[in-house]
């Protein structure tokens, strides 16, 4: 090979060097060029066959790879080639903003807006409905023209309201709580729903309400007690007088029973009276005198005698009794279980009912046919699954209605009912009273009895062993975990000595007031125990792993005969369960001591310290109980920031499916929704953490994990909500709009929607007023 050939050769070579790319020669401009050339057309052949979608991504894609000076000359090429056209504001401003615009005008003017368009008529309606005050705006902000029309650029969906965006139009801080509450209150109203729903126009002859509480409030919901001092609150009020219009009127028969013993205390007394004048419905409710779980329920219940108490009226007696003294051994064991297992049997019955519709219709006719009727093998599979839900209703309806006993007599109700049984307490007061004081005799002995197993079943065999040289805890260990309890147990015994020798010599002129208030003085006991009750767990749970000699002595012990089946750990939970049972006691030994009687101040004194002590004690649980929660949902939550906060609780979990609206300028009622991912919400009292929620399965298992990645949180107070009435395309929707981003939410089935709006609602309010 010559000289020349070889010289040609290389230059031939290096005009086919790259830059950047393998096949870009950047040396010979006319190949580059034509090879460039090439390119673009191909992609732009490919971008004419993609979908409007996967435009929109590829866009996306190359403007992240451009530099300023690219974005810059995209943006001077839409500004020379595309005029800016005048849009509809309300297509373009945040809803909530264009409903304070629509807010100046007049019923006159507002119905001639609402014929210009579809969107402007749905707005109008909802300043309608919400009759912002127009008193806070006195003076018309700086965005709004005198037109219907501003010079913006048409956006394809609806801005987010950044903070820029917030400090630029002015929108202070009480006007921004003025609009979250509108937000509110615009959301449908679905008081009592499923009430409604279950009686179906009818009128119930009686209602029973199984709720917690204590002699005093009522918890009716989670983090809202009902009591003297709220029943008037407005919302509390209506809530009750529906409830009574539910419900046959006291000529009928009618009457409301609620299982929590507010006829064990005068603030509990009080309650029930409002409620009768407020609702024109008799109510009755137990007197409480029975401790231990949820034997109160069982006590004598208020009001005429029946056929039939209360509790068979609505439950089968046997199994009551026996689920009232266990019930809250089983809620401690069944918390976890049912945070697992619920979902789980949710989607087998769901599983189930489908296989038997599918069965079914396989086996009547033929593939074609079963493909061309989904939809109706999901209705049916829906309907079985709401069938099998309501059978156990019906078959309690159905003995109710076969005993027409079970309902009052028209004489035995009316209007002075609670002013006779006042009068009827009045006489029997000293029997009552007597009761009372023998049911904390008899309680407080068997409340010694659970502590006195713990010092002869686990501390003196300790002790013992010590003292022999076959040590099975060091002297150190079993002072921490016993010193206090047994201390506690020496002041109840005191306390039981006392009781008992009063007891013995008892009459109606007889005091036991003093008596408590020497126990309630002595409390400080208590406070040691409680404050070291984290430290002995620990050290048990300890000892119990590093030590064979102790964990063989518990497996010996715990859950015996003797220990009435209950372990070491559970046996230390009775001193903080025995004081609701202390309040609950001499609630009803004051309710049934007269007012002139000796011993009525001394019981006063005394239920306020043990009530200031309980509500100590609830504090310290409570601090426990959130701080647990939190650490739990941190730890489940991929990405989670820092939830540890004073004072800040969870009040419910919500699963939706979050979707995405395929085109805003249409009306409500016309659009088309995709749903795009799956989302919990974790509602706090002070913010709303939202975190997308997947699912991931294990070979050759069933069952599945779920996992959280965290997304946003948002203060409660920054919440703009809005219902999505139910369309053909739609169901169970609403809308979470933050500072920053909004969210398109649905739920599975209807009660969870507004059951999520409501406590949502609620504590919107609720932070709102801290």
């Amino acid at each position: 090979m010559s000289a020349g050939d070889s010289s040609r050769k290389t230059l031939e070579v290096e005009s086919y060097h790259t830059r950047f790319s393998a096949w870009t020669p950047f040396s010979n401009k006319s190949l580059n060029r034509q090879l460039f050339q090439e390119r673009v057309a191909l992609v732009s052949h490919w971008f004419d066959l993609w979908t409007n979608k996967q435009r929109q991504e590829f866009l996306f894609t190359i403007f992240l790879r451009c530099s300023k000076s690219q974005l810059r000359f995209v943006q001077d090429w839409f500004s020379e080639r595309i005029q800016v056209a005048k849009v509809d504001f309300s297509t373009v401003l945040p809803r909530f903003i264009s409903l304070y615009i629509f807010s100046f005008l007049n019923p006159k003017d507002l119905c001639a807006a609402a014929q210009v368009s579809w969107s402007w008529k749905f707005l109008t309606e909802q300043v309608y409905y919400l009759s912002l005050p127009k008193e806070l705006f006195k003076v018309r902000p700086p965005w709004v023209s005198g037109t219907c029309c501003s010079s913006l650029s048409k956006p394809k969906c609806q801005p987010r309201l950044s903070q820029t965006v917030r400090e630029r139009v002015g929108l202070h801080e009480a006007l921004e709580k003025q609009l979250v509450l509108a937000s509110l209150e615009a959301l449908p109203k679905r008081l009592l729903y499923l009430v409604e729903k279950a009686l179906d126009g009818r009128k119930a002859q009686s209602v029973g309400l199984f709720s917690d509480g204590d002699s005093r409030e009522i918890n009716l919901l989670q983090g809202y007690k009902i009591g003297i001092k709220n029943l008037l609150r407005p919302d509390v009020r209506n809530f009750w007088e529906k409830l009574g219009s539910y419900v046959a009127t006291e000529e009928e028969g009618g009457h409301v029973d609620i299982f929590v013993p507010l006829g064990a205390s005068e603030a509990g007394m009080e309650v029930l009276s409002q409620l009768a004048q407020l609702t024109g419905t008799f109510f009755t409710a137990p007197t409480g005198i029975a401790t231990g779980s949820y034997q109160h329920i069982l006590s004598d219940w208020l009001g005429p005698p029946r056929e039939r108490a209360p509790p068979s009226v609505y439950f089968s007696q046997a199994k009551l009794q026996t689920w009232s003294s266990l019930t809250d051994l089983l809620e401690d064991t069944l918390k976890s279980v049912r945070k697992q297992v619920s979902p789980l049997f949710k989607e087998l019955q769901k599983s189930i009912s489908g296989r038997m519709i599918g069965q079914l219709m396989f086996d009547t006719m033929g593939m074609a046919h079963v493909l061309n009727n989904q939809e109706t093998a999901q209705a049916l599979a829906d309907g079985l699954m709401e069938l099998s839900k309501e059978g156990s209703e019906g078959n309690i309806t159905e003995d109710n209605s076969q005993d027409p006993k079970s309902s009052l007599s028209k004489n035995d109700l009316n209007l002075e009912a609670l002013v006779k049984l006042e009068r009827k307490l009045q006489m029997d007061s000293a029997e009552k009273r007597t009761r009372v004081v023998r049911e904390l005799l008899q309680s407080e002995r068997k409340y010694v009895q659970m502590l006195e197993i713990v010092r002869d079943v686990y501390a003196t065999p300790l002790k013992a062993a010590l003292s022999s040289n076959r040590a099975i805890l060091s002297a150190a260990n079993i002072q921490i975990i016993f010193s206090d309890v047994l201390q506690i147990l020496s002041l109840n015994r005191r306390f039981l000595d006392n009781l008992r020798d009063r007891l013995q010599e008892w009459s109606p002129a007889h005091c036991v007031g003093e008596i408590v208030m020497k126990f309630g003085s002595q409390l400080n006991t208590y406070t040691n125990f409680f404050n070291n009750y984290p430290v002995v767990l620990k050290t048990i749970e300890k000892c119990r792993e590093m030590t064979p000699a102790f964990r063989a002595f518990l497996k010996r012990h715990d859950k015996t005969v003797v220990t009435k089946m209950l372990t070491l750990p559970e046996l230390l939970l009775y001193p903080s369960r025995r004081f609701e049972e202390y309040i609950n006691l001499l609630y009803a030994l004051r309710l049934h001591t007269p007012a002139e009687h000796v011993d009525r101040g001394d019981l006063t004194t005394a239920v306020d310290q043990i009530k200031k002590y309980k509500g100590y004690l609830d504090q310290m649980k409570q601090n426990i109980t959130m701080k647990d929660q939190l650490s739990d949902i941190q730890r489940i939550i991929r990405g989670c920031p820092t939830l540890s906060e004073v004072n800040r609780y969870l009040i419910r979990i919500q699963e939706v499916a979050q979707l995405h609206c395929c085109d805003e300028e249409i009306s409500f009622s016309l659009r088309l929704y995709e749903h795009i991912r799956d989302l919990s919400l974790f509602l706090f009292n002070d913010v709303l953490l939202i975190s997308s929620r997947g699912t991931s399965h294990t070979p050759f298992e069933r069952t599945s994990k779920t996992t959280y990645q965290f997304i946003a949180s948002v203060a409660l107070h920054r919440i703009f909500v809005e219902d999505i009435p139910d369309s053909k395309y739609v169901k169970n929707a609403f809308i979470l709009q933050g500072p920053k981003h909004e969210w398109i939410c649905a739920t599975e089935v209807e009660d969870d929607k507004f059951l999520w709006l409501s406590v949502l609602q609620n504590a919107i309010k609720s932070s709102m007023e801290k």
